[in-house]
């Protein structure tokens, strides 16, 4: 079941996320609290984009978002707690439709997701969903000197996989 945007919910999964997503979020931001972060990704949900919280067996599981950073250029976030692989599913459909409205009514050219460069399991969800690795790795980019990799989407370049009508060739 996916829902809204809730700070309560939101503050759950970053109180509960799994290591990886913790280590890959904080990362980038300035500080290492939690709270903190869940305070700042509700606010960036509800003022600059769109979210969804997916619930595993009445807990939250796991959280995806797009965020317009620039004129045309979206975010796009997904973080979760140990049931996360119960919910994917769920939130890469929302994904998909999510991403085809923005590219085609909101005007948005590119879509954009960073992530650590030693993430891998992040990293086949992000091609499952037809992004791509835009160019090398951004070296020590992270707080602590880690490598991250940017992988986009561009509006009528490599979108087909978030069209509703997409059928993957054999």
């Amino acid at each position: 079941m996916l829902t809204e945007t809730d700070y309560y919910a939101v503050e759950y999964i970053c109180l509960h996320m799994r290591k990886e997503d913790r280590e890959e979020i904080l990362g980038l931001m300035p500080h290492d609290s939690t709270i903190q972060l869940a305070t700042e990704m509700t606010h960036m949900m509800r003022n600059q984009g769109r979210g969804r919280i997916a619930w595993h067996k009445g807990r939250p599981a796991a959280l995806m978002a797009f965020i317009e950073l620039r004129s045309g250029v979206w975010e796009v976030w997904m973080c979760g707690t140990d049931d996360f692989k119960n919910v994917a599913f769920d939130l890469a459909r929302w994904c998909r439709k999510e991403a085809n409205d923005i590219l085609k009514h909101c005007k948005g050219h590119r879509l954009q997701a960073t992530s650590r460069a030693d993430y891998h399991e992040a990293h086949k969800l992000i091609r499952a969903l037809g992004g791509i690795p835009e160019g090398p790795p951004l070296r020590k980019f992270g707080k602590g000197g880690e490598d991250y990799q940017v992988f986009v989407w561009f509006n009528g370049e490599n979108d087909a996989v978030l069209r509703p009508n997409y059928v993957r060739g054999t």
